[in-house]
């Protein structure tokens, strides 16, 4: 079932979605960031960090549109204190005419669009630092809207945004309780009151901050102006993450778009946290961990986050936890980034979490569209599995198809006789290392590049100055003597193929004694005398049906060896089939094709939605 999500049709978002000052804005806009970066490049300007300088532009545009949204009303307008004394010229006429543009369109829009401009001001290390990606109005409200198929009462709901930014939450939440009907009856003051105890954010930047207290200020102008006093809702400038340990007062609903990336912690900070913590810390998973803390016993999560935490090992017993205190109700997979998140790599979803007894979760993608956001359902999946184990999430019908057959299958890649490993050589640690020819002591080295599905081919182009690795003393580990499969380690979504496995064939290991992997491979070694025949194993990872099975299973653009050990797979002699038909077949053609029939018999999907799948891959 496929729906879409207007721009201009959900009751209370954006006003209207007019095209006119739209345009406007973002010549001005382009004009704007001209000027700053060239303000940045001056004499002027060469002094002052980046981010005072962003934040003086932003905060002119600010003005402006309050200006031209309060006809110039100015008792409840607290301005930002830019402190750059030096501002070009152009600037404040500029600020002026994107200020009348934004004063056109809703609050929640201007709200997005001048954060917009503030994190493309802000130095991209400083960005990338704080996760500064402001989400846009048609994934908000989304997630507002599963927020309240889920439960949320807009008439009563207390909430908070731990990572508020410029309010892209909490203005359209504002904008919601606003409209409710049965909360539109009260006297004025009294809605203010209400607004400032049911609803608070924090933020870690002064400046994104005070664009919160300022937006949603203009949000509630009318209702201030009848109550004769400014809304006072709490936006706290702090970190949530230091915050959390003394912070005690839940809500009904967390939502937010928290940062992602790693981070270091400080040792109270781990002690803290150490319950949902695998080996490295990522701002997400922590801001995941706090919202269970600050929701309500039968409260609701409602996150923006990378799909990372439902494969990846570091974010197993974060899963644990959410599986036993929350499991998610229902996930929104960003099917397209283009339109969405531009800037943003990593996969992205809409989830919600609360009280779910079932464990069972409904999976949507989303796709941005000329007027709006395509939603259509893909399947549901359940959270189940052993401690630590990832979730598998279905991106389409069939891959909800193969995950009710991969539910029951038992065979892992240790019942074939295989344990998987990363390579081991980090190659910009041993440069002096690196070989162009045969010499004592070296080894073939594996990159990437020899990676082919079902094909292993030691003729590098991009690596052809570096074919051969020179062993020390002490240094054996590096070395890998035994048969084994090789996987690449870093592959996207949009490729053909996320699997792209081979076999190292026995006479290349005796020939030349042995070869060393790099870290961007993942190795799978045979570590049983009953282990099944490499090839086999290979032709079954390289096939369009597992390849579906483990894009459900990963998050992320790397083939983690913990996805590939917990990855289901058909039972062992559908491997032995397998490589009778290598090694009779003489056809590469129908090789393929019959492991194809084989593996796609097993998981239940038919030969021709194989062949659809290979069609939409290629398209």
């Amino acid at each position: 079932m496929t729906t879409k999500l207007h721009r201009h049709s959900q009751a209370p978002a954006s006003d209207c979605y007019e095209q006119g000052p739209k345009k406007r804005w973002q010549t001005l806009r382009s004009a704007m960031l001209e000027v700053a970066f060239d303000w940045r490049q001056s004499s002027a300007g060469r002094d002052l960090p980046a981010k005072k300088i962003a934040e003086a532009s932003c905060s002119l545009v600010v003005n402006a549109l309050w200006n031209r949204r309060t006809d110039g009303e100015r008792r409840w307008f607290q301005p930002w204190r830019a402190h750059a004394s030096t501002v070009p010229l152009q600037l404040p006429r500029l600020a002026k005419q994107a200020g009348a543009a934004l004063a056109e369109l809703s609050v929640i829009d201007a709200s997005f669009l001048t954060g917009t401009l503030y994190t493309a001001l802000l130095p991209p290390g400083l960005r990338a630092a704080r996760g500064a990606h402001y989400t846009p109005p048609l994934l908000a409200e989304r997630l507002l809207n599963l927020a309240s198929t889920a439960g949320a009462d807009w008439s009563t709901v207390t909430a908070i945004d731990p990572a508020c930014g410029g309010g892209a939450f909490l203005v359209p939440l504002a904008n919601r309780i606003l409209h409710d009907h049965r909360w539109r009856r009260r006297p004025p003051h009294e809605r203010l009151e209400d607004l400032e105890k049911r609803l608070c954010g924090i933020e870690i930047d002064r400046f994104a901050a005070w664009m919160s207290r300022v937006f949603l200020q203009l949000l509630a102008y009318p209702i201030t102006v009848e109550a004769d006093r400014p809304l006072r809702l709490p936006i706290r400038e702090g970190d949530s993450l230091r915050l959390a340990v003394e912070e005690r007062k839940q809500f009904d609903l967390v939502i937010a778009n928290p940062p992602f990336g790693r981070v270091s912690l400080r040792p109270e900070q781990r002690r803290f946290f150490s319950r949902s913590l695998y080996g490295h810390a990522n701002l997400y998973g922590l801001f995941l961990d706090l919202a269970l803390r600050w929701r309500k016993p039968d409260g609701l999560i409602a996150f923006i986050t990378p799909t990372s935490f439902l494969g990846g090992q570091y974010f197993s017993r974060l899963r644990d936890l959410l599986r036993r205190d929350a499991p998610p109700l229902t996930i929104d997979v960003v099917e397209t980034r283009t339109g969405i998140f531009d800037d943003v790599q990593q996969e992205t979803c809409l989830t919600v979490f609360g009280p779910n007894k079932t464990k069972s979760t409904t999976v949507h993608l989303l796709s941005a569209t000329d007027d709006g956001l395509r939603i259509e359902r893909a399947g549901a999946f359940t959270v189940y599995g052993s401690k630590g184990s990832p979730w598998f999430l279905p991106r389409s019908q069939v891959q909800a198809r193969i995950l009710e057959k991969a539910a029951t299958m038992k065979t892992r890649l240790h019942h074939l006789g295989y344990k998987c490993s990363t390579g081991p050589l980090v190659w910009n640690r041993h440069k002096d290392q690196l070989r162009k020819r045969v010499d004592k002591r070296t080894f073939p080295l594996i990159w990437a590049e020899a990676v082919r599905p079902n094909a292993f081919r030691f003729r590098y182009r991009s690596r052809s100055a570096t074919p051969f690795f020179a062993i020390r003393e002490g240094q054996d580990h590096l070395l890998c003597l035994d048969p084994c499969i090789l996987i690449q380690r870093t592959t996207a979504k949009e490729q053909q193929r996320r699997l792209v496995a081979c076999a190292v064939p026995e006479s290349f290991l005796t020939h030349w004694r042995g070869i060393v992997v790099e870290n961007h491979v993942n190795v799978a070694r045979a570590v049983s005398p009953q282990a099944v025949d490499a090839a086999a194993v290979a032709a079954v990872l390289n096939t369009v049906v597992v390849d579906q099975a483990f894009r459900c299973l990963s998050g992320s653009v790397a083939v983690s060896v913990t996805e590939l050990h917990a990855l289901p797979l058909p039972s062992r002699d559908v491997f032995d089939r397998v490589a009778d038909v290598l090694a009779k077949t003489t056809s590469r053609k129908v090789r393929l094709l019959t492991v194809e029939n084989l593996v796609a018999r097993a998981y239940g999907v038919s030969l021709e939605e194989v062949e659809a799948i290979n069609e939409a891959s290629l398209a």
